[in-house]
């Protein structure tokens, strides 16, 4: 019994292990023994693909303070449509701003700006004012605007954020997560205008009068921190949320979006969220890599092919398939699930046949086109019974025609006959 008891619970030991290293790499994972970040809340994905890199309690409830802007930008940019246009700032665009205790652009009631210097106002010193002006110029007012925010965060089918404001100042039902904040940073930057507010350090106003800097840089930089990695970024702080940082990073050439929430110090103010994400950068950068996963024109299936001289041709992959991966992984890790096409020939070469999602432990990395790697002609029999139909088909219409006309005539002639009786009776009365 003590043997079997053993045996039991080395066992349970070697099933509890694999679970956890399943769990680990469900998402691309890393242990976080590995990195050593102050944030209570960090994700790291493919700027692209939306794969996911590193998670660290990246679904748990977060608020997000000021990087809620990023959600107030792109929901603004998507309603304008020339950034130069102006508009008058008014009281309803500064009230609050003072009394939360809120950042400002320092905006005055009667200051003519762009929408433009709205926007870099909101982004470099996350002015409260400026989002507040934003959301009364594109819909009337702020809980319209809010509304709009929200249904974008539906559209993107993200269940664990919600929002109540423009800015981020706390609130208990206004919270997101550190990856819904990351799928909404990875939207925003599909957009040019946004990314040239996202990525933008330093601005002056069109009317002069402002000139801002993106703080948590400028302090880094002043301090000797090395923040080139970081193309873009939002960051945001309040008590509640502590910092918090949404960025674009640039590792080898190709980008990551990473956001970092509840990140703190001990000592007060620092660049804590700075840190944090550059140590998930430099983390990304010894361990990940852009890997070719398939060349242009490689074989991946047959499609059959009704009709044809051949029964099936090759499909082939019609551009080069990159993706992230471990320095490490193994190709068996990879699979690729096919939705192919019922063809009918004549098919051409290079003809899509349809798609293949290239998955990395069961993750979608891409979806990729297939097509033909060679033209396929009809069959003998089809070009045959083609011919046939095309030269006995004429002939059936003609001698349908025919009947039709010799039926026609048949008609007339005896109504005529009726006709000429009907005459010849009448004649005789």
């Amino acid at each position: 019994k003590t043997m079997i008891k053993k045996l039991l619970t080395i066992t349970l030991s070697f099933i509890m292990i694999f679970t956890s290293i399943g769990s680990v790499f469900a998402e691309g994972n890393t242990n976080q023994n590995e990195v050593n970040i102050a944030g209570q809340y960090a994700i790291v994905i493919d700027k692209d693909t939306g794969q996911i890199l590193y998670n660290k309690s990246a679904h748990d409830k977060m608020y997000p303070a000021s990087i809620t802007k990023i959600l107030t930008c792109i929901v603004a940019i998507e309603m304008i449509d020339d950034l130069d246009k102006t508009e008058t700032i008014t009281q309803s665009d500064i009230d609050t701003v003072w009394e939360t205790g809120a950042t400002a652009a320092n905006f005055t009631v009667g200051e003519v700006v762009t929408y433009r210097d709205m926007l870099m106002g909101a982004m470099l010193p996350s002015g409260a004012d400026a989002c507040r002006a934003l959301a009364n110029n594109t819909c009337g007012n702020q809980e319209k605007f809010v509304k709009k925010m929200n249904q974008l965060v539906k559209k993107l089918g993200l269940k664990d954020s919600h929002f109540v404001n423009t800015t981020g100042i706390h609130d208990d039902d206004h919270y997101t997560t550190a990856y819904d904040m990351a799928k909404i940073t990875q939207y925003a930057l599909k957009n040019k205008k946004f990314v040239e507010v996202f990525n933008r350090y330093q601005y002056t106003s069109s009317d002069g009068l402002h000139q801002w800097v993106k703080k948590v840089i400028y302090s880094s930089k002043r301090d000797h921190i090395d923040t080139s990695m970081i193309e873009g970024c939002k960051s945001g702080y309040t008590s509640k949320a502590q910092s918090t940082l949404s960025s674009l990073l640039n590792i080898n050439n190709h980008h990551y979006i990473s956001v970092v929430g509840f990140s703190k110090n001990s000592e007060g103010y620092n660049h804590c969220t700075v840190n944090d994400t550059l140590t998930l950068g430099h983390y990304i950068a010894a361990n990940y890599a852009v890997t070719d996963v398939l060349k242009k024109g490689t074989k991946m299936n047959t499609v059959e092919i009704k009709k044809g001289q051949t029964g099936k041709v090759d499909v082939i992959t019609e551009k080069k398939v990159e993706a992230v991966l471990p320095k490490n992984y193994n190709p068996a890790d990879l699979q690729y699930k096919f939705h192919l096409k019922n063809l009918t020939a004549p098919v051409k070469k290079n003809q899509n046949a349809g798609t293949m999602d290239v998955l990395y432990k069961k993750t979608k990395l891409e979806t990729v086109s297939l097509v033909t790697d060679q033209a396929v002609n009809e069959s003998r029999f089809v070009v045959t019974m083609r011919k046939i139909e095309n030269a006995v088909l004429p002939c059936i219409e003609f001698l349908v025609v025919g009947i039709i006309v010799l039926l026609l005539v048949r008609k007339i002639m005896i109504k005529r006959r009726r006709k000429k009786r009907r005459q010849q009776r009448y004649r005789r009365k």
